[in-house]
Order: C-alpha cells, then sequence, then structure tokens
C-alpha cells in the first residue's frame, strides 16, 4: 500500500503483507486489510489516492498474478444555503455547513467567500 500524489508519482510503500493459502480445486478464499486513517495520514496529501497493489504467486504453476486498486481519497463538502430572499441591493443571509470526517479536531482553519457585489472579502477564522 503506497500513496499515490496527483501527478501520478507513487510515494514509498507503507504497509506490506504477506499471506499463505492452500486452495482445494475450485474454492476461493478471501484477505481483507483495513487500513486506519492513522495509519494512512502521514503519507497522503490533498489530493493524493491510495494504490493497494496485490501478488500472487503459484507454487505448482510458477505462474504470478497481479492487480492494483486505486483509490481515491474524497474531501468533504462545503453547504450552502440562502437564509433569506435574495434582492439585488440588499443582505442576504447564507448558511455554510461543514462536517469533519476525522477522528481528531481540526484547527486552524479558515472561511473566505467570494463572489459578484462582495467587496473585499474577509477570511473568518473557525
Amino acid at each position: 500500500l503506497c500513496a499515490v500524489r496527483y501527478t501520478g508519482v507513487a510515494g514509498a510503500a507503507f504497509r506490506q503483507e504477506q499471506h499463505r493459502r492452500t486452495l482445494p480445486p475450485g474454492q476461493e478464499d478471501t484477505v481483507t486489510m483495513t487500513v486506519s486513517y492513522a495509519e494512512y495520514q502521514p503519507h497522503v496529501g490533498d489530493q493524493d489516492a491510495l494504490k493497494l497493489t496485490v501478488a500472487a504467486a503459484v507454487q505448482e504453476t510458477g505462474q504470478v498474478l497481479a492487480k492494483e486498486l486505486l483509490v481515491r481519497l474524497h474531501t468533504p463538502e462545503l453547504t450552502l444555503t440562502l437564509l433569506g430572499l435574495a434582492v439585488v441591493g440588499q443582505e442576504v443571509p447564507v448558511q455554510v455547513v461543514f462536517q469533519n470526517p476525522l477522528p481528531e479536531p481540526l484547527t486552524g482553519a479558515s472561511l473566505r467567500m467570494e463572489g459578484a457585489g462582495i467587496s473585499c472579502p474577509k477570511p473568518v477564522s473557525l
């Protein structure tokens, strides 16, 4: 498992596992990997993804199989709602909602709104 930058460049692997299985004819097996936020967080940036590479070797035939899975990390959304009627030349209240999806507090955030007719947008510390 490694992080992949938005440019496509893969970082060094930060987790590796090895499993041995014996499969009877016609059977299948499942291997599950759970990756916590605390484990991948130090390796990813704002627009990165995680790349899982799996390789399997069949001992009896020497056949090698490989598969990759690219997992895009979704950023949370901002929800904007007008709380009144929008009339030209008049103020209109806007509600902005952001939910922290992380298992830790976010600090040092600021919010800045821009738009037509808004002069000198001022960041609001959160």
